[in-house]
């Protein structure tokens, strides 16, 4: 297991199983182009289903303060992106071919086994410790599976998970742990 300390939690990922596109040598020139990145991804060969994690840490926010109004986009930017990134690498286009080498060889042939059988999960956690910002969670998730619908359509996705941090904890949703 490889261990990653984000927003004050503590990923655990399987080695040779998991990346980040912000290490890959083929991301960093892009980054500065306007292109975002989820920040993890790993294979779960047990279950067929590749994951990828996008992690915010709200809990500096007082219960007079919201979520920040661009978080949405921000989350659809991060997904669309990330999913971008993989069908160049999948079709063997562009720059796909060098991020491929960033990236579990697992990932790298994602769609060359059945994929029908095989699952792409997308995750947004959020770190936030105060009950009034996860009553905004249900609006949020559903407006941001609206706006993403037809994108992960393309790719077999029913839905993306909006979730706070404890219920994943709690709910041994992910592998992530408080710090």
């Amino acid at each position: 297991m490889t261990s990653y300390y984000e927003s004050g939690l503590k990923i655990s990922l399987p080695s040779d199983e998991h990346f980040r596109f912000q290490d890959c040598k083929a991301y960093k020139p892009l980054s500065g182009q306007n292109l975002k990145e989820m920040d993890f991804g790993w294979w779960q060969a047990e279950k067929n289903t590749l994951c990828l994690i996008e992690i915010k840490d709200y809990t500096h926010l007082t219960p007079t303060e919201r979520l920040p109004a661009h978080l949405l986009n921000t989350f659809i930017n991060k997904a669309t992106d990330s999913l971008l990134m993989l069908a160049t690498m999948w079709a063997k286009i562009g720059k796909g071919f060098e991020l491929s080498s960033c990236l579990p060889l697992p990932v790298q042939q994602f769609p060359s086994h059945s994929p029908e059988k095989l699952r792409l999960k997308l995750f947004f956690i959020l770190k936030i410790d105060k009950v009034i910002f996860r009553s905004q969670l249900g609006i949020l998730k559903d407006e941001l599976n609206d706006r993403l619908r037809g994108r992960v359509a393309l790719f077999n996705v029913r839905h993306v998970s909006l979730l706070d941090h404890l219920t994943v904890i709690n709910n041994n949703l992910l592998p992530i742990q408080e710090n």
